[in-house]
Order: C-alpha cells, then structure tokens, then sequence
C-alpha cells in the first residue's frame, strides 16, 4: 500500500524554525539572556535545541490523529478507477474527514456534479480532483496538528533550558573560588542536576568561597608533590619468573583453526572443494585471499622475565592521577564534614579541568568509590559527595583499597590525599611496607587533618606532608 507523504521536508523544516525561533525569542526576553552571549554556552544551547527539534519530530511521526483517514485514503489512491457507487462512499468518507476538521460540507454540489456524470472518463475526472483535495486537506490538517504538538513541547523544553541556564548561573557565581570557568560546568555536567543537588553545590562553594585560609590550602593541596627528604631504599631486589611463552614458528600442537594459504595445513572440508569442478573457482579465490581455514600449529619456549619494581618513578613535581581518601565518619558531621566536601569539591574540579584521572573513597567503617575518568563527572561528584556514613572510623580499608588502586594501571603513582579528623587507630605494620613500597616507586601521600586535632599517633613515614586545618580559628597549620 503506498505511503502518503503528509509533510514534505520543507514544510517540516519550516515548522521547525519556526518554533525554535520562538523559543531563542523568549530567551532573550527574560533575565537569563545573557547567556546567549557566552559562546561556551550558546554552543551547548545551540546542541540541546537540535537535539530536542530531531527529537520532537521524530515523536510526532505516525502519531497524528488522522490515522484512520489516511489508511482511507491510501486505499482509494490504490485504485486507478472507481465505479459510480464507489465515488459514492469515497466521497462520503471525504465528507466525514471535513466534519472532523469542523468545515462546511457541500454535499450538494457534489451530489449534483455525480448527477451530471455521463462518462467514464468524467468520473475518473472527478476521482482525481477528489484525491488530490482530501490529500491536500489532510497534508494541512497533519501539518497544523504538528506544529500546535510541537509549540506545547517547545513550552516544556523551554522550562527545562530556563531551569538548566539558572542552575548554570548559580553555579558560575562560584567559579573564582572554585579555580575553575564556566566550560567545566557545560563540558562535565549534563545539566539535569536536581535542586537539591545545586544547593550542596552552592553550600560548599559558599564556605570555600568565605574562607581564604581554605582556598590557600586547596591550592597548596593541589599542587603538592613527594617529599624532598630522602627516603630509605628498600632492599628490593628484581624479581625474576620462570615463564613459558608462546613460540609462532614451533610447529609442535594444533592450538585451533585459522586462516592462511597454507595448503598442508587446510581443513578435509576446504580441500574438498576441489573434488567439485563448479566449486573450484571458490577454493581458488580463497586461496588468493588468505581464506582458507586449516589447523593453527604452535609450540612453546621457556622464558626468564625480570621485574623491577622501582621501574618507572614519577618525576618529582609530576602531576599525576589523584586517589582522595575523605571522611565521613560520625565525628566528622558538621563543619569538619563541610569544609572535607568543599575541599574534595574544589580538587575534583581541578582535576577535571587538568583532565587528572581522580579516585575518590568515602570511608567511615564501610566505603564506597567514584572514578571520575569518565564524561559527566561533575553531576557525579555531587552526588557522591552528598552522601555520608556518620558510624565509627577505620581508615584501614580505605588505605588499603588506595594501594590496591596504586596497583591499576590507570592509577600507578598516583598521589594519595586523605581528609579527615584522624580519630582513629595507627596503621598495621603490614599495609604500612606496603604504603613504603608505593612511596619508593613515586607515589605520594598526604593528610589534611580537620579540626583541633594533630595526627602525632600516626606513623611519620606515612606521609609527605601533613596540613592542619584548625576549624575554630580558620588556619592552616603546615606540619612538614
């Protein structure tokens, strides 16, 4: 059955425009105009309206209310003749069509042009015109609906772009504080933050934004690197591993099948296309292509691999990937708790905006962790963020779920910061050469203590460099 073609590309085009004009229209009349000056924003604006516009129509296809109408007139656009009885109920259908578009019917001008049918010829006359008015009719009254669909889905999208640009302007207030500009917000954000989500952003921005000690500590915190004393050189010798590797040119054992131009090696099944005159020229063809499936044969040779673990050490003052450690515990709730979010806050941004592959475990006696090397990170990071443990601390876990992450190749050497009160135990003798290993290899760890308290108990060789944040005065105290 043939398709009607309702709505040509032009007609669709230009109902799309125009609607999309409307809406550009109505930005630029309300307070957040401004933003179509940004060409930061006015690019990711310009991608949401298409992206909404392909959308919108793609909605709107085989969705109108004229279904049944147009399966109608499909079905009389079928024939190429009618007789006089089917004029008839075509033109009673057509009829029908206009009463449900509201517009006068003149029966009787129809009725009298049938009267004065005396031909064939005459009747298929008018069978054409009335083909080519109820398509006309239909193609308005399909368009008309289209554009009134899409002008309602314009108003909601509109809402959506408002709200999307009034996030993105409470968030831009905050970008000095924050080190940061406007891109991060488009290029790692997917716009779609609840409010919830805007006003922890906002608290934490807030605080980072008041307190001048704090950013001076984010920005030292930031740019940290491994400690210039010496440390001791573990007796680490290169580990050698018996292996056996695999040997391409040993034809000892079939491994499985392949593909070649080896002819001694080629399957019964392949060879067996010769024995068919019609299927020679196939065997043929593959042969020239390296097509021909046989036996893969291959042996083995034992190998020595030595392993330095001192291996590839990060240059000092490299920047590399970044594993936070932040606290969450019950005797971080309140401000420890606000100003640890703010500072995790302010290094993940900079670690998208150095595009610095970032980890981020949220401890108390239990923990959870987000990777930030993927897209939308900031949306991520909020969310992430909001959550908290409140329960008792152990820091055990999480420092050994950092040096498990040392080991991942997308985080070897990477530096490891952790927030917290340090209300807690000393570390096991165990993690702690683990923790020594990772430090002669180029890793560097680092403590951010919040609140009155001193980390004394810890091991000093736990970390490069310790920061005292005294939360009652507002300084920063630099242990070593």
């Amino acid at each position: 059955m043939p398709k009607l073609k309702l709505q040509s590309a032009r007609q669709t085009s230009k109902a799309l425009t125009a609607v999309t004009d409307q809406l550009y229209e109505e930005l630029r009349q309300s307070s957040l105009k401004h933003w179509l000056d940004d060409e930061k924003a006015a690019k990711k604006l310009d991608e949401k309206v298409h992206t909404w516009a392909y959308q919108a129509k793609n909605s709107l296809d085989q969705q109108h209310p004229y279904q049944a109408v147009q399966l109608q007139l499909e079905a009389w656009l079928e024939k190429s003749a009618l007789t006089e009885a089917e004029f008839t109920q075509m033109n009673e259908q057509y009829q029908e069509f206009q009463r449900s578009l509201g517009m006068p019917v003149f029966s009787d001008l129809w009725q009298l042009q049938q009267n004065e049918v005396q031909s064939k010829a005459a009747l298929n006359l008018q069978f054409q015109l009335l083909q080519e008015k109820w398509q006309r009719k239909l193609t308005e009254a399909v368009a008309q609906w289209e554009f009134e669909q899409l002008a309602l889905q314009r108003d909601a999208f509109l809402d959506d772009i408002k709200d999307f640009l009034a996030t993105l302007q409470k968030m831009a207030k905050h970008k000095d504080s924050l080190g940061a500009d406007t891109g991060i917000f488009l290029d790692y954000s997917k716009g779609e933050l609840s409010a919830q989500d805007v006003a922890q952003f906002e608290t934490w921005s807030s605080y980072l934004a008041q307190d001048k000690a704090l950013q001076k500590l984010c920005r030292i915190m930031g740019s940290a690197v491994p400690s210039k004393y010496k440390r001791k050189i573990l007796n680490i010798s290169p580990m050698q591993a018996q292996q056996v590797m695999p040997d391409e040119h040993a034809f000892e054992e079939i491994t499985g099948i392949h593909l070649s131009q080896d002819l001694n090696l080629a399957l019964p099944s392949e060879l067996a296309l010769l024995a068919d005159p019609d299927l020679q020229v196939l065997f043929d063809l593959k042969y020239l292509e390296s097509n021909i499936l046989g036996f893969h044969l291959q042996g083995e040779q034992a190998g020595r691999v030595i392993d330095d673990p001192r291996r590839a050490r990060k240059k000092l003052g490299e920047k590399g990937p970044m594993i936070l450690c932040l606290d969450t515990s019950g005797s971080m709730h309140g401000q420890p708790e606000l100003i640890a979010k703010a500072i995790s806050l302010y290094l993940a941004i900079q670690a998208m905006k150095s595009k610095r592959p970032m980890y981020i475990i949220n401890f108390s006696t239990n923990l959870t962790a987000l990777d930030l090397n993927q897209d939308y990170a900031l949306d991520e990071v909020i969310h992430f963020l909001s959550q908290s443990f409140h329960g008792g601390t152990d820091i055990i876990p999480a420092m050994q779920h950092a040096v498990d992450m040392l080991q991942q190749p997308n985080f070897s050497h990477a530096d490891v910061l952790v927030i917290s009160d340090f209300i807690m135990g000393a570390l096991p003798a165990e993690l702690m050469e683990q923790i020594d290993q990772m430090q002669q290899q180029g890793a560097g760890f680092y403590a951010a203590a919040i609140g009155n308290f001193r980390i004394d108990h810890m091991n000093d060789a736990l970390f490069d460099h310790q920061w005292v944040y005294q939360a009652n005065t507002g300084k920063v105290e630099q242990l070593y």
